[in-house]
């Protein structure tokens, strides 16, 4: 018998000969004396160009403070006050978004618009009487201010009757065909790859993940989008233009195709996750990725995360580690119950791009520098900026000298390949003149569409990109150079068992300033020089300060001590529990840890608790469920809350368990049935309590 593994390397034999043998030559024009290469198509190459584009999570859930709903809570629930769609596009217009994604359908199946197939939508809603569309008020606004309009639809549908049955593929071919003929040109579908039972029609309290893969019709799906929206990018589904990058938190591995193999010849023994994230060398399809993470903890409005938005500097390395790693950001906005975005995040957001503005402000590389590398007359190509004209190297191995003619200070290097013909560099080393020594600076992998490395300030007057190991000859469309300006981080603050109090910079420059009270430090107020104990309920702020310029305010609210906290009933060591660390977990392995007991040492009131999971991005021992239980005596027990967390797996955030009144109590038990992809291991970063 032929094993699995060895028969999908037949298959993709099979399959790439019959390419190169059809017609007399390989894949996309390339003569058979050439090696194959994977290559964009124009709609491919127009969307990785737009590089940051903007999600819009928006609907039912906004108004029942939930990121996954059931598709039982009631039309009545969706009542926008003062819904304005075009403060949404204005504001990523001039965050510098090319394009918006819209949910018009998430998974409790609750439309935008008033469809005709289905009464779980807008029109048995109170806004506007049942008269309103948000899709179209939306691509009104898109279309003013000359933003390209995306839009998501769940496959996922736990409010339709027929879901689970062949029924429903022919309800959900409606509606695409709805969405993608009434509202004008859109740029980018997207199939969201969760799926689950029958949910509120069912017979299942909470989701289930019981879905047959092959229950969709995707084969239909896409032609329908295909005939209608030619043009579109599909994202999810069988036959996808675009790749998920392999999580929600905002990154693409350092190395990082745009070519995957198809799925059934995917590396058996490694996660697909993985996979998805650093992309196939060598991979026979160009299947770029998409990096989706949202500004908030979450994807939908909470008042509970209107602290939590992500600062300047965390999107400066979400950008960083996404569009200058290869990948395209995808970036989520929340509105609120209102319909408007926030004004906290829209600030973020027009501040990320000023900052990004300032970062690429200025290319050192002028008339006065000079190149040297092998096809001499090509060179001036690679540094024109302009995409498509490229510089070809006489050989595999490559190296280009940059001279500025005179000493320059940067901190930032930008890389593009002329990707229009594959991507092909696997491995480069950046060096520059430091005296009268040529020192190592940076080693990369891949490069692809672009590359952007973040560097210390570097003095050189001569730089050298020594290209070490390519698929082929390097085709190099852009190079430029640049000294972004400092950008200061809010600084870290941690609190540990014991009640110990550390504020931490990442930066070495600049001083960091705090307070207790819960109001804005200032460089006139207290200055931290060591750890101190604050053991009590209590609210710190810090910024770090450096001369004139101030970086964001870090706030970390406290409940009570934890000083006497202990598990009981288990061996082991749980200080990683209590540690007030996010990078430090308790792992317990095996089938039967599936629970914890909490002593707090004596009875406090408690409203909630906390569950942060591990935040290694290796990701152990997620529970995908939860039942808190409360105790006086450690002997008798009461029920206090239980559910799901929905989308922890892909999105590991800290989760509130909000219980409907508070309790005294001595003891907490933290109960779960499933644990994410089935591993025998129950992690933990963090556990704390909530107190009102």
């Amino acid at each position: 018998m032929i094993k699995k593994n060895k028969l999908n390397r037949i298959k993709h034999l099979l399959f790439t000969c019959i390419l190169f043998v059809s017609n007399g030559s390989s894949i996309l024009g390339q003569t058979s004396d050439k090696k194959y290469f994977a290559k964009p198509t124009e709609k491919q190459l127009i969307w990785q160009k737009m590089e940051t584009i903007a999600f819009v999570h928006f609907s039912i859930n906004t108004f029942t403070d939930m990121e996954w709903g059931y598709g039982n809570e009631s039309p009545k629930l969706f009542n926008p006050t003062n819904l304005d769609c075009r403060q949404w596009v204005k504001i990523c217009k001039e965050a510098g978004m090319k394009g918006i994604i819209l949910t018009a359908k998430h998974h409790d199946g609750f439309c935008l618009w008033p469809s005709k197939y289905t009464e779980y939508s807008v029109k048995n809603s109170p806004w506007k009487k049942g008269k309103g569309d948000v899709i179209r008020e939306f691509a009104d606004a898109c279309k003013e201010y000359d933003m390209k309009m995306g839009l998501y639809l769940s496959p996922w549908d736990c409010n339709h009757p027929d879901y689970g049955n062949p029924k429903y593929n022919e309800y959900f071919k409606k509606q695409l065909k709805e969405l993608l003929t009434n509202y004008g040109e859109v740029f980018e579908i997207w199939f969201d790859g969760a799926n689950g039972g029958r949910g509120f029609y069912g017979t299942d309290k909470l989701h289930t993940r019981t879905i047959d893969k092959d229950y969709y019709n995707w084969d239909e799906f896409e032609e329908i989008v295909k005939t209608l929206q030619p043009n579109c990018i599909i994202h999810g589904g069988k036959i996808a233009d675009v790749r998920w990058v392999g999580n929600e938190e905002g990154y693409a591995a350092k190395t990082h195709w745009s070519t995957m193999h198809y799925a059934d010849s995917y590396v058996e023994d490694m996660p697909v996750q993985y996979q998805l994230n650093t992309g196939h060398e060598n991979g026979i399809r160009w299947f770029p990725s998409e990096t989706d993470v949202s500004i908030r903890p979450g994807w939908y409005y909470h008042d509970s995360e209107n602290h939590k938005i992500k600062s300047v500097p965390k999107l400066l390395d979400i950008y960083y580690e996404s569009v200058g790693r290869n990948s395209l950001l995808l970036l989520n906005l929340s509105p609120n119950k209102q319909g408007r975005i926030f004004r906290e995040d829209s600030l973020r957001l027009i501040n990320w791009r000023k900052q990004l503005d300032l970062d690429f402000e200025n290319n050192l590389i002028d008339n006065q520098t000079n190149f040297v590398a092998n096809n001499q007359n090509q060179l001036k190509y690679a540094f024109d900026g302009d995409f498509n004209t490229f510089w070809k190297s006489n050989t595999e191995q490559a190296q280009i000298e940059i001279d500025f003619g005179k000493e320059q200070v940067f901190n930032r290097l930008v890389l593009q390949e002329y990707i229009n013909e594959g991507q092909r560099i696997k491995r480069f080393t950046i060096k520059a003149l430091v005296g009268n020594n040529w020192k190592n600076i940076i080693k990369g992998t891949t490069i692809g569409y672009k590359r952007i490395l973040r560097l210390p300030d570097i003095a050189t007057n001569k730089l050298q990109i020594h290209i070490e190991e390519a698929l082929d000859q390097p085709l190099i469309a852009d190079i430029s150079i640049y000294n972004a300006p400092l950008v200061l981080s809010s600084p870290k603050i941690e609190r540990n068992q014991k009640g110990e109090v550390s504020i931490m910079s990442p930066d070495k420059s600049g001083h960091v300033f705090y307070t207790l009270d819960g109001s804005d430090p200032s460089k006139n107020g207290l200055k931290y020089k060591a750890p101190f104990i604050c053991d009590d309920k209590v609210t710190i702020k810090a910024v770090v300060i450096n001369n004139e310029t101030q970086g964001e305010i870090a706030e970390r609210k406290f409940g009570p001590s934890k000083a006497q906290w202990k598990v009981v009933r288990q061996k082991g060591d749980f200080s990683k529990l209590f540690d007030g660390l996010s990078e430090t977990t308790w792992i317990a392995k095996g089938d039967d840890v599936k629970s914890i007991v909490v002593d707090f040492g004596s009875k406090i009131n408690i409203s909630g608790l906390t569950y942060l999971p591990d935040q290694s991005r290796g990701n152990i021992g997620i529970a995908l469920d939860f039942q808190i239980q409360v105790s006086r005596n450690g002997k008798h027990w009461k029920t206090m809350a239980e559910g799901e967390f929905s989308n922890i797996r892909n999105n590991p955030i800290l989760q509130e368990i909000g219980f409907k009144r508070n309790s005294k109590v001595r003891f907490i038990k933290f109960i779960t049935k499933t644990v994410a992809d089935g591993q025998n291991a129950l992690a933990i970063a963090e556990l704390d309590v909530l107190s009102k």
